[in-house]
């Protein structure tokens, strides 16, 4: 039975495609707008940092939050209020307030909707179909969301250049209204959800959610491991700005051409994991995407030309697309199906490492150049994967 035969499986995969136009057209405006403002790369990390900061902040709460509500419920309120601050983004940038300060104080807010977010939809998915099926409903999911990032991106780079921070920030918002629109026809909880007969307190929920990560040791390792991979291989993001200016020679809409590429790239991960996914060996999988993330950023760091740049964004993007999808599947093996939600939130609580990796490259880049700065973060993915195939048996195991 296919995946898009569920009703509410497709209204949750096309409202995240809309949500995904919203969040990679964030990351085009902002880190483009810091380092206009500021000329520098460390700005842009600390932008990205603050993007992903809320993440660490309300990562746990997130996941308790998914698993006490109606995950359904959740969905459109997170979307209004994402339309909310797009929409003031835009009122500012049009009355001349697009400043460093207004910008971080953006990233932080939209970054804190998008930690609620995450688990509720990820959790929301195997409500639908199942837990046999959750690689292909992530995967199909993965598609829609690459889809609407690679619009994001191309859209807000190419409305900066040529019609300015405002237009673009309003852009982002009617995506939002469109998410909201959708999530907002959801019908059903899902039958994994709905077959709960009593749900926990909040309180007993954050109680689980500790004695979880305290006793089982193979999430805590796949939350170490997917921390590791934000830190230094997501964070490249934060070198793509001074990439595509200085050594590139390009402008934002070079700039919206790299992410576009990073969305193409991750698309297609996502389409071969719809396919392929069910037949995979996780564990197996997940070393591969360490190794082939750092070669794919050592790539990136040689890139003489533009084009060049994008295919080795596309490429870097496929590994990274392929690791959140195996890790968010095998974080939701690791556990009971009734702390689903809350495995979601360790991922989201990984992602919140982000800060850390987007600051390191930006100071990085600032003292030895952002080619030398990806070629570190490269060789240290490369290390972790190998460290993981000869140490970790039981993840090579999943």
């Amino acid at each position: 039975m296919s995946t898009l035969a569920n009703a509410d499986f497709r209204r949750l995969v096309l409202g995240a495609g809309f949500t995904s136009i919203g969040f990679q057209g964030e990351q085009v405006l902002v880190s483009m707008l810091l380092f206009q403002l500021t000329g520098s790369t460390a700005w842009v990390g600390i932008g990205l940092a603050m993007s992903f900061l809320p993440m660490l902040l309300v990562g746990v709460p997130a996941g308790a939050t998914a698993d006490h509500f109606d995950r359904r419920r959740l969905l459109p309120v997170f979307e209004a209020c994402q339309v909310l601050v797009f929409g003031l983004a835009a009122w500012l940038a049009w009355d001349g307030g697009t400043t460093v300060p207004a910008l971080l104080a953006l990233v932080f807010t939209t970054g804190t909707v998008r930690a609620m977010h995450f688990p509720v939809r990820l959790s929301y998915a195997q409500d639908l179909l199942g837990g046999e099926r959750l690689v292909k409903a992530l995967s199909v999911l993965g598609v829609l969301s690459r889809l609407g990032q690679l619009t994001g991106a191309v859209i807000a780079g190419s409305l900066l250049e040529r019609a300015g921070p405002g237009t673009a920030f309003a852009v982002l918002a009617m995506a939002h209204v469109l998410s909201t629109a959708i999530f907002m026809r959801i019908e059903h909880q899902g039958k994994a959800h709905a077959e709960d007969v009593t749900r926990p307190t909040l309180r007993q929920n954050f109680k689980e959610y500790a004695q979880e990560l305290r006793h089982n040791p193979l999430l805590l390792r796949l939350t170490l491991l997917a921390s590791l991979l934000e830190i230094f291989g997501f964070s490249f993001a934060t070198a793509l700005p001074e990439l595509a200016t200085v050594q590139l020679g390009t402008d934002a809409e070079g700039l919206g051409l790299l992410h576009g590429a990073r969305s193409a790239g991750g698309l297609l991960a996502a389409l071969l994991l719809v396919r392929y996914g069910t037949d995979l060996r996780r564990g197996y999988a997940y070393i591969a995407v360490l190794v082939g993330f750092g070669i794919a950023l050592l790539v990136l760091a040689w890139s003489p030309a533009l084009w060049i740049g994008m295919l080795a964004c596309a490429l870097v993007a496929s590994f990274a697309a392929g690791g959140d999808v195996l890790s968010q599947a095998m974080m939701q093996a690791s556990v009971p199906d009734h702390l689903r939600g809350r495995a979601m939130g360790a991922w989201v609580l990984a992602l919140g490492a982000g800060p850390v990796g987007h600051v390191e490259l930006g100071m990085l880049i600032v003292v030895v150049g952002a080619p030398a700065g990806l070629l570190l973060n490269g060789a240290v993915l490369i290390a972790t994967g190998v460290w993981v195939m000869a140490a970790l048996p039981r993840i090579r195991q999943l």
